[in-house]
């Protein structure tokens, strides 16, 4: 790209990096809203139409973890070697269209198991998580956590505003109607954004966090040496800095989705009514917000593997609360320490991703890292079901989830950084 079009990428004086970001942000709140946390809407419902099981329901959404886990170097991969864009767009179709298929869902809980658990969850693996975070860690360096943190925010926002709308339209129209409008919102939201998402600063002749491209006399654009983290993947992975880290995320990976799945449920048990219910999740995601900006600004400031030991211990002291939650306030309690601390760890642990191993590699090295941890996301809402249905308590597996955050925690506070860490990129 000659310096002219450079110059056009940052019109008005904005870098176009910044609109990539309000893109992913949008695009992330969308898919983050009504697929990671809109499914939870699905579960009460389904469950008292087809009477299946809790370990049997929340299975599907297990499921679609163990798609992630398997689809998830192939996708960092692609994401990688095609670009943000077209996977961003491929994703959002097929999720749409995952969506208006669950009107087939019957008895046969393999229906639901096919359609949430495969192929909404490569809509959402393609075309929502992986995409925003990919761009965001490979347009900033320097700002990559105020950038995330942004993204994120989206997630927030959407999971805050869908949740709720999803539990209305559920109970004003029905399940498979509210699927239905559910599919075709996705796609009419999420493929204008997917069209301004961009893979690379260098592509449009700019520079991570927009600083200044410099061009040679014949117009070429000249490399600006940076401080930066360069690794391949097969460098990472004989790292055992890696490896701490991954163990570190397996110890994290079930925690969200398991009280996400189990966290309406279980307040229905305890006597509060449905659309409450939803009411008090949504509350958790909106809370979360603060979390994310909070701790997304300060790991730009602070090492990333501190703050995570922070969050990690604040989310396992929420947990503790949740079991022997016993009126309203302290649900809001709850919703209140575990809220700031699990978003505060979201763009901490995409950062520090990026932050230890280059942002060339980010996507498919995330992937890989999904692909280790789906043992914990597959197993966890499932192990929460089967010790309800056993039990009739959700007590035991929300401690098990307690002693996982902790450690998880301590995992993170002794990372090392990898001896290229701070390789130069010519």
């Amino acid at each position: 790209m000659n310096p002219a079009s450079a110059i056009m990428a940052k019109a008005r004086g904005v870098f176009y990096g910044w609109w990539v970001v309000l893109a992913g942000t949008l695009l992330y709140g969308v898919g983050i809203g009504s697929i990671f946390y809109g499914f939870n809407t699905f579960f009460n419902p389904m469950i008292n139409e087809f009477h299946w099981s809790r370990a049997a329901t929340s299975g599907a959404f297990s499921l679609s973890r163990l798609e992630g886990g398997f689809s998830g170097p192939v996708v960092g991969w692609l994401i990688d070697r095609f670009g943000v864009r077209k996977l961003a767009a491929l994703g959002v179709t097929v999720a749409g269209c995952g969506f208006i298929a669950l009107i087939l869902v019957n008895r046969n809980v393999w229906s639901l198991y096919l359609i949430f658990g495969l192929l909404i969850s490569v809509g959402y693996d393609s075309g929502f998580s992986r995409p925003c975070m990919a761009a965001a860690a490979k347009w900033f360096i320097s700002k990559r956590s105020r950038a995330m943190t942004l993204i994120t925010i989206g997630g927030g926002i959407g999971g805050a505003i869908i949740v709720p709308m999803l539990g209305k339209l559920i109970t004003a129209y029905g399940w498979r109607t509210a699927a239905v409008i559910t599919g075709v919102t996705v796609m009419v939201l999420g493929l204008p954004m997917a069209y301004f998402m961009r893979n690379t600063p260098e592509e449009m002749g700019l520079e991570p966090d927009g600083e200044k491209a410099f061009f040679d006399e014949s117009g070429k654009r000249v490399s600006v040496p940076r401080s930066e983290a360069n690794f391949t993947v097969r460098q990472a992975l004989v790292t055992g800095t890696y490896w701490n880290f991954a163990i570190a995320m397996l110890l994290r990976a079930g925690i969200l989705s398991s009280m996400v799945i189990h966290q309406i449920p279980h307040l229905v048990d305890l006597g509060i009514g449905y659309q409450v219910a939803t009411k008090i999740l949504g509350s958790m995601i909106l809370i979360s917000i603060p979390g994310r900006f909070v701790f997304g600004w300060l790991g730009d400031k602070i090492d990333k593997r501190k703050l995570l030991f922070i969050v990690c211990m604040l989310q396992a002291t929420g947990i503790f609360i949740f079991i022997h939650a016993s009126s309203i306030l302290m649900l809001y309690l709850f919703v209140t320490v575990f809220g700031l601390s699990y978003g505060g760890a979201i763009p901490l642990v995409q950062g520090l991703t990026a932050d230890l191993f280059g942002r060339k590699i980010f996507a498919t090295l995330s992937g890989i890292t999904v692909s280790l941890t789906m043992i914990s996301t597959v197993s966890a809402p499932v192990l929460l079901g089967r010790l309800y249905d056993v039990t009739k308590s959700y007590s035991i597996g929300f401690y098990v989830l307690f002693i996982f955050i902790s450690l998880s925690g301590l995992c993170f506070y002794l990372i090392r950084l990898p001896k290229q860490a701070s390789a130069v990129r010519q």
